[in-house]
């Protein structure tokens, strides 16, 4: 099991996009040593998302965690794993030598070229300046992070740039999503300007592949694997999502991060344990096909699963998918197709090895370490 800790709602950045309710609540060691026993259960290794708000404004919670999960494993056996998600504002060279020595990984929210358009501290200053010796320090301890970006209406223009400023600084590990709230104003024209940019984003896979770059470029490797999955895409989502809960500053225990404002999808709290069968409930809704996708072409390829989950008016849950998640996924899908076809018929070494060989994630590690 994977719990996601959202140590607190408090953040110092004002994104216009989040989706976590702002305020100052702060988890204490006692909710997350309890949780980390929720997630210790039936598994030998647990995994550890610091998650906010900022998480980097409860260092000090982060260091407990750590090196309480550390003395269970001295003690017990029980692996950890840990993640972390950032704005990267609280970055500096001591706690990339933490992260460093128990093996942190780190996902970087940043939007390149867009980050003072959505992005801003809460006084309004830009924050891109002030980011930029942190992004140079994170790859130099971790050549494996994570660059995240989001992009919303008024950015959309700038999604491959986006990517390209990952690259560029050294990423490997490139993620795009976009703002899928309802009440973002998506229109026919910012879905058209979105295809070419991701028309410019196959070109650029392409590229780096044929040059024998390793990399990872979501939305677009997580299509081709949908292609190689068929049915299984969406149940090993579903099953993954399943188990990746999320613990509240005050102990509740959520279905995702998606869901932390809303008691219909709480699965529990950490003082009295798991609920598993409300979490089968929810996870058997997730399971449904939505009655609108059911003649989908792409239908199985689909991210719709838990993204579509929503409460009905009787406090009970429905599937309703978003309009722009619809039109995204039916977007995306053959660009990334075409990216595909592209590099299989050039028979590329690196794609073929990418895509088709199970042991091509050890293989290049130990490439990489031999380096």
């Amino acid at each position: 099991m994977q719990l996601t800790l959202h140590l607190t709602n408090k953040c110092n950045l004002g994104c216009k996009y989040c989706f976590v309710r702002r305020g100052v609540e702060r988890m204490t060691k006692e909710i997350a040593f309890k949780a980390i026993q929720i997630g210790m259960q039936g598994v030998k290794t647990s995994g550890i998302l610091f998650y906010g708000g900022e998480p980097l404004l409860e260092r000090q919670l982060i260091y407990d965690i750590v090196t309480h999960t550390q003395q269970i494993k001295k003690e017990t056996g029980h692996n950890f794993f840990y993640k972390m998600t950032t704005n990267g504002t609280l970055l500096d060279e001591d706690f990339l030598k933490f992260a460093k020595t128990y093996n942190i990984t780190i996902g970087l929210s940043h939007d390149g070229p867009a980050q003072d358009d959505c992005r801003r501290f809460l006084d309004g200053t830009p924050s891109f300046a002030h980011l930029e010796d942190k992004i140079a320090l994170l790859i130099k301890y971790q050549p494996y992070a994570i660059g995240m970006s989001v992009t919303d209406p008024s950015t959309v223009h700038k999604a491959a740039a986006m990517m390209q400023f990952w690259y560029d600084k050294g990423f490997r590990y490139l993620h795009l999503s976009h703002n899928y709230c309802r009440t973002a104003p998506w229109t026919g024209e910012h879905l058209d300007i979105l295809r070419g940019e991701y028309n410019k984003m196959a070109e650029m896979y392409i590229k780096w592949t044929k040059a024998e770059h390793k990399f990872y470029l979501s939305p677009f490797d997580a299509k081709i694997l949908s292609h190689l999955k068929g049915e299984k895409y969406n149940a090993d989502r579903l099953l993954m999502a399943m188990n990746q809960p999320s613990i509240t500053p005050d102990g509740r225990i959520c279905y995702s991060s998606k869901y932390l404002d809303n008691e219909v999808f709480e699965i529990g709290n950490v003082f009295d344990g798991l609920d598993k069968a409300r979490r089968k409930v929810i996870f058997d809704e997730g399971n449904k096909l939505p009655p609108d996708c059911q003649s989908c072409a792409i239908r199985t390829r689909c991210n719709y699963g838990n993204d579509s989950l929503v409460a009905d008016d009787n406090g009970g849950i429905t599937t309703d998918v978003s309009p722009m998640q619809c039109a995204h996924e039916q977007l995306i899908t053959p660009i990334a197709d075409y990216a595909a076809e592209t590099l299989y018929k050039g028979k590329s070494a690196l794609f073929i090895q990418k895509h088709y060989n199970e042991l091509y994630p050890i293989m290049s590690l130990v490439e990489d370490m031999a380096k």
